[in-house]
């Protein structure tokens, strides 16, 4: 009512008459469009946002009627922001061929099509619209797809939009998993190895690690490496454990990468070290910039190269490595 009542208050009578009875009107699209063409005009400045929501919704042609409520959402956000303009918009850039494929997946996503639905999620999400995200996660996640059950349950888990609920975190990763979703299968895992909404249980944490592992996730790989280095859930297996953060750092986990590049330093072999940071730097981690680094600057696994030490550094240093910030000063 009170979206209705600044309405009033702004001279847009028709506009507010209308969206009162909005939801149950029989020419819902016809309606929706009458009220647009009332409170926005040629001269009407949106921030990029709600600019590319309002193209969304007049492109809409047609939906699905369990979506209206979106719709009905939608609309009242980009009134809203016209009774009230946000007073320091972000900018957001969109090139014309991408503002064109949001405004397709907005539609696809009304008719129902899960993945575009999961898609749009995930743009809103890049824009930090994170509550639009949700909707949509929820949308399809109710009609069960995989990754937006996985997506959800990271919602439910973190409780950045919505308040924390480690239960339906579980549930939303368990569906996914039992759809064979490799991420949903690695967070389902960890809530067993945590003890976070179940009773703590290491053996079948182990066992939803493998699964994920098969199913090619790098983090479970890692955590697997840790279980066998630290005998839990398991017995102790060092052979193991090497061959589980190999593993993890060939399919492209950094942590492992620079793990085994410090294990490696340790045990002299330094042309193998240097190997592993690189593998972590040439995925722009910092961390293994700036192993490379020190790698340069005290010849480990190579001459001593100040230049190219200072290189690693400073790329290290422009993602805000402190140690990195140091070893610069020092040169």
């Amino acid at each position: 009512m009170e979206l209705q009542q600044k309405l009033y208050k702004n001279g847009y009578r028709n506009a507010a008459e209308i969206l009162l009875n909005l939801h149950a009107s029989d020419q819902f699209l016809e309606k929706l469009f009458l009220i647009l063409k009332e409170c926005v005009s040629s001269q009407s400045s949106f921030p990029d946002d709600i600019d590319i929501l309002y193209t969304q919704l007049v492109n809409v042609i047609s939906f699905q009627e369990e979506y209206k409520y979106i719709l009905v959402r939608d609309l009242e956000i980009i009134l809203s922001e016209m009774m009230d303009p946000t007073t320091d918009p972000e900018i957001i850039y969109i090139d014309e061929a991408e503002e064109e494929k949001v405004i397709s997946l907005y539609g696809k996503s009304l008719s129902g099509n899960t993945d575009a639905q999961v898609e749009l999620a995930h743009f809103y999400k890049s824009i930090e619209r994170d509550e639009w995200a949700f909707d949509w996660f929820k949308v399809a996640a109710d009609i069960g797809n995989a990754d937006a059950l996985y997506w959800l349950g990271n919602e439910y888990f973190v409780g950045n939009v919505i308040e924390r609920d480690l239960e339906k975190a579980y549930f939303s990763y368990k569906e996914a998993a039992e759809k064979g979703h490799g991420d949903a299968l690695n967070n389902y895992a960890d809530m067993y190895l945590r003890g976070e909404y179940v009773e703590k249980d290491e053996k079948r944490a182990l066992e939803l690690f493998k699964k994920a592992a098969d199913k090619g996730v790098p983090e479970a790989m890692y955590t697997l490496g840790y279980m066998y280095e630290k005998a839990v859930g398991t017995k102790l297996d060092m052979k193991e454990s090497k061959r589980w953060f190999t593993v993890s750092a060939l399919h492209g986990d950094v942590f492992a990468a620079n793990r085994l590049g410090h294990e490696a330093v340790e045990n002299g072999l330094g042309v193998e070290a240097i190997s592993w940071y690189q593998m972590a730097a040439e995925q722009g981690d910092s961390y293994g910039e700036f192993n490379l680094g020190l790698c340069y600057e005290n010849g480990i696994g190579t001459h001593v190269n100040s230049k190219k030490a200072k290189y690693w550094y400073r790329k290290a240093a422009l993602k805000g490595d402190d140690q990195a910030k140091q070893k610069l000063k020092e040169f």
